[in-house]
């Protein structure tokens, strides 16, 4: 009966299934996903921008054949496709078990892989029967030696290789016809597992850490040579002898060879890397969108897209995305880092005296690590203890093996041609065996592994020292570095994304998706928008403003009006809590009376921190997300106060990508459009399987859009943002300067596109600018986007009334004393003040914790990869939170 059912399941597994002619096997092999700009114009795709390059068998080796043949299918030359006793075995085992297990022959993973892509990491009996199916088409309609040419070149081998040709060059500089016989088995081991097996890795990948790591240099930079197959590859070697292939003498001669021995990279960085920052995010983005409507998993997903032949339509304008490379190529356009505070031995400090960046010559010397007095102990038992908190960073790791200790190297700085470039760190490459940690947390080096790898571990003027051959550096980065966004307003369709500058490669560190501390930028968003919404609300509900009085000034609630509005009288003076004067302003003076419009035009401290009080910290966090700012942190310790939500020291910051959909609010009239990359994609047939819509969110009325478009115009013209004004364009936005000058902002709107651009180091040194800089570099990028001067903003709605020369939303423009003068003297800071490192107790202070969780930016960077061991980078953002926020 199971037999009976099974066989009519099959027949209409197979009535069903798609057609395919193995006749063009290659039409399907061949095709690259690509992705096109906004045109239609082809700028990307997955694979590095490498075309497979498609070899015949009788350019493959004997030998390369018979070690794919012994590892993966003993019976290949024999069977028609399928083993049918083993499939037939695991078909019936799979009703018990729920999947199906193994059992692939060569020609059931070519039918896989080419006629299967969306389902072959499905354990099911459909997608046997038709792995049976085509493997079956396939042997009627090739010979052998077709079928395993077309294997060899539709599999990947990893680090970007699809294909056994490609694969040879990139790890051996040779064509396959020139393949050795430990090559051969090199590259046989590589298929079920490539990445994890890709005998070449980047030197921020997690596998740079392993013992069978060994770092290499190409083309004067650092790479990984990485024999984590090396157990794989000696069987490839066993089965080719025990099945006849090589001789026992040649099986003994390649089974010890270490892959450093005959790996001979030829590597190159494909496209443009700052481009790759946008085709790179579109990638991701299309994956998690094939995750979600398709409920696939993540290699599934990753396979379809890295082997599907799709066409993927981003939202790039490439003339806009050229125009911001261009900018960040011109190192002239950014802050220098003179005046750097070092210490007696060069390495760079903080304000407080400890190491933020240690010279790279106190880290390196001669190519060696050298321990220094007070860093190690000689055990009497000849092991070495590294003590924790010096130069190397000490952490207990969890591995499928168990419990490993990582050994790596803190960050150091080199100075080129004037320019200052950060080493991110590096790894000390110690077997775990020969690893252990003591009650202390240091680390514990067996004397076993230092007496046999004394040309490893070697000694300099009697200290113990790491050779190169020991550890790996990661590549130097310039500095300062930046990011910047920009999207249609409206649409939510991204123009522009470069997350960095001076890298290249691919899957890099992408700061523009990564956050950083907004400083007053996120003034607009968190305080002056909205105190206009929520009085705009108060008003249609026919209510006066509930103002209240703080205590902690002389303003209490006069001169504010029955409501929060441009116009409203804010008087700039000191502000006690707790008896301590907080906040200061960027100039350390007080002005007096201001407008709210003013305040925000000279990004005035007290004016924001005076307005958040009066709306109160939740509808001030409610505001910020719903601008769609997903990094706030709204615990007890988080965010929820003046310090983050008034002057932008938000614990774990704000990203380039999130804060120019925010500012596409107001220029929209008040709804935010979600940003996306890509329109859609088409598979290899012509299908189109992915469509993005445009996703909106009320945040403000219409007529409070409109008066924070007018402010926002007002900081342009004539405040602390003159410097990103444009001829023939009316730019609006607003600046931001995190304190000691670590991060700046600017943030502009124009009619048809908003803007975030960040600058600032991957750690924390001052830079000699403000956020000028940040306004002239969005100014000499955007004037060179296409249509700029195009389109005007959305008229004034009927519910905006003009009064006295300011803008109200109907109903709120009551209770107004006199304009005040803005000329009004300003006062000096007299009283006792406190240095605004920690914000005053009563007001939630989080600010120590401030860019804690920054530390961890670069950490998740193993799918985007590259330079994402910058986990370090924000490390020392602790002291930002509290201190004042600058213009």
């Amino acid at each position: 009966a199971m037999t009976l059912m099974f066989t009519i399941y099959a027949a209409a597994v197979i009535a069903f299934a798609p057609k395919i002619d193995p006749t063009k096997i290659y039409d399907q092999i061949s095709t690259d996903t690509i992705i096109y700009d906004d045109t239609g114009k082809r700028v990307g795709s997955v694979n590095n921008g490498e075309s497979r390059t498609i070899i015949k068998y009788k350019d493959i080796p004997k030998h390369t054949v018979d070690a794919f043949v012994a590892l993966e299918d003993k019976t290949f030359w024999k069977h028609h496709g399928f083993n049918w006793t083993r499939m037939a075995g695991a078909i019936v085992s799979s009703f018990g078990h729920g999947n199906i297990r193994g059992t692939s022959t060569l020609t059931q993973q070519l039918a896989r892989n080419v006629y299967l892509p969306n389902i072959k990491s499905q354990r099911s009996v459909r997608r046997k029967i038709l792995e049976m199916y085509y493997a079956a088409k396939i042997e009627k309609t090739l010979t052998k030696k077709e079928i395993f040419a077309a294997y060899v070149n539709s599999i990947y081998f990893g680090y970007g290789n699809y294909g056994i040709e490609n694969a040879s060059k990139t790890y051996f500089s040779k064509s396959v016809s020139e393949l050795s016989i430990k090559e051969s088995a090199a590259l046989a081991a590589m298929p079920q597992s490539p990445d994890t097996y890709s005998l070449v890795q980047n030197t921020d990948s997690p596998l740079a850490s392993r013992e069978t790591s060994t770092p290499i240099k190409v083309g004067g930079k650092t790479y990984i040579a990485n024999d984590i197959s090396k157990s794989r590859r000696q069987i490839a070697l066993k089965l080719m002898y025990d099945q006849g292939y090589i001789t026992k003498a040649q099986y003994e001669d390649n089974k010890s060879a270490n892959l450093v021995d005959f790996l001979n990279p030829s590597l190159s960085s494909g496209n443009d890397a700052s481009s790759s920052y946008f085709t790179d995010y579109t990638v991701n983005q299309v994956i998690k969108a094939l995750m979600k409507k398709y409920k696939l998993d993540y290699k599934s997903a990753h396979d379809m897209v890295y082997n599907g032949g799709l066409k993927i339509y981003s939202t790039m304008d490439s003339k806009a995305q050229k125009a911001v490379e261009d900018g960040f190529n011109e190192g002239s356009y950014f802050p220098s880092l003179t005046g750097l505070k070092k210490d007696s031995s060069g390495n760079i400090v903080s304000d407080k005296g400890s190491i933020t960046l240690y010279a790279y010559d106190n880290m390196i010397q001669d190519d060696k690590f050298v321990l220094q007095d007070g860093e190690y102990k000689n055990n009497a038992d000849g092991s070495i203890t590294l003590y924790k908190n010096k130069r190397l960073n000490i952490y207990k790791t969890s591995t499928a093996n168990g419990t490993d200790y990582s050994l790596e190297l803190k960050p150091s700085y080199v100075i080129e041609n004037s320019s200052l470039y950060i080493v991110p760190g590096g790894y000390i490459n110690i077997p775990s065996n020969s690893k252990s940690m003591d009650k202390s947390g240091n680390l514990v080096i067996s004397a076993k592994f230092i007496k046999n790898n004394s040309k490893l571990v070697t000694t300099v003027d009697g200290n113990p020292a790491f050779t190169d051959k020991l550890y790996i550096l990661q590549d130097k980065v310039i500095q300062p570095q930046g990011a910047m966004v920009i999207t249609e307003v409206g649409t939510g369709k991204v123009k522009a994304m470069v997350g960095g500058r001076g890298i290249t490669g691919k899957q890099l560190y992408n700061r523009a998706i990564n956050p950083r501390q907004p400083g007053s930028s996120i003034k607009p968003l968190a305080v002056y928008s909205a105190a206009l919404q929520r009085s705009y609300e108060y008003a249609e509900q026919g209510q006066k403003y509930p103002l209240v009085d703080p205590g902690n000034d002389k303003q209490g609630t006069d001169n504010y009006g029955d409501y929060l509005t441009a116009a409203s009288v804010i008087i700039d003076e000191p502000i006690k809590i707790n008896g301590r004067i907080w906040p200061k302003n960027s100039n350390n003076r007080y002005s007096g009376p201001m407008t709210m419009r003013k305040g925000m035009q000279t990004s005035t401290n007290v004016v924001a921190v005076k307005l958040y009080e009066q709306i109160g910290a939740d509808y001030s966090a409610s505001m910020v997300e719903k601008y769609g700012i997903s990094t706030l942190n709204k615990s007890a310790n988080g965010d929820m106060n003046p310090a983050a939500l008034a002057l932008g020291g938000l614990s774990k910051g704000v990203s380039p990508y999130e804060m120019a959909e925010a500012y596409a609010t107001f220029p929209n009239g008040g709804v935010r459009v979600e940003n996306r990359v890509f329109t859609k994609v088409v598979d290899r047939d012509g299908r189109t399987i992915l469509t993005t819509e445009k996703k909106k969110h009320k945040v403000l009325d219409e007529g409070v859009a409109y008066i924070m478009v007018t402010m926002l115009k007002s900081v342009v013209n004539g405040g602390t943002g003159s410097n990103a004004a444009i001829s023939g364009v009316e730019v609006g936005g607003k600046t931001g300067t995190t304190s000691s000058n670590y991060d700046i902002w600017f943030d502009g709107i124009t009619p048809k596109y908003a803007a975030s651009l960040w600058i600032g180091t991957d750690v924390n040194i001052p830079l000699t600018s403000s956020s000028v800089s940040a306004a002239s570099l969005w100014s000499r990028i955007m004037r060179n986007v296409p249509n700029i001067r195009k389109g005007s903003y959305k008229p004034a709605p009927s519910n905006v009334v003009h009064k006295n020369g300011e803008y109200f939303t109907k109903g709120t423009e009551g209770g107004l004393g006199n304009k005040p003068d803005e000329e009004s003297e300003e006062t000096e800071i007299i009283e006792e003040e406190q240095e605004q490192t920690n914000q005053p107790q009563s007001s939630n202070n989080n600010s120590n914790n401030q860019g804690n969780n920054q530390g961890n930016q670069g950490n998740n960077q193993g799918n985007q990869g590259n330079q994402g061991n910058q986990g370090n980078q924000g490390n020392n953002q602790g002291n930002n939170q509290g201190q004042p926020s600058n213009p």
